[in-house]
């Protein structure tokens, strides 16, 4: 129990609908299409990140688990160190 509790992000666990990224996929053709009718390179790219862009949230939560393992690393390596000098 104690372990689950360290290691569980919940950060992870999906909040989107799917009905939300439907919306943003239908958004990425329109701006995608668009763009190619008109042959604007900016559209084309803003489409893409439209796309994207829902990954940012996850990207942003891996780098969190991360940086929250390095430090649980320091602390075991202290605790670790500790350990040997009291012995």
């Amino acid at each position: 129990h104690d372990l689950f509790t360290k290691t569980f992000n919940p950060a992870l666990l999906q909040r989107e609908s799917t009905e939300h990224s439907q919306r943003r996929a239908a958004a990425s053709r329109v701006l995608s299409a668009v763009a190619s009718k008109v042959h604007s390179p900016r559209l084309a790219t803003l489409a893409y990140q439209v796309k994207l862009d829902a990954f940012t949230r996850v990207k942003k939560a891996i780098d969190d688990m991360i940086s929250q393992l390095l430090k649980e690393k320091e602390a075991e390596i202290k605790h670790k160190d500790f350990c040997v000098d009291e012995f």
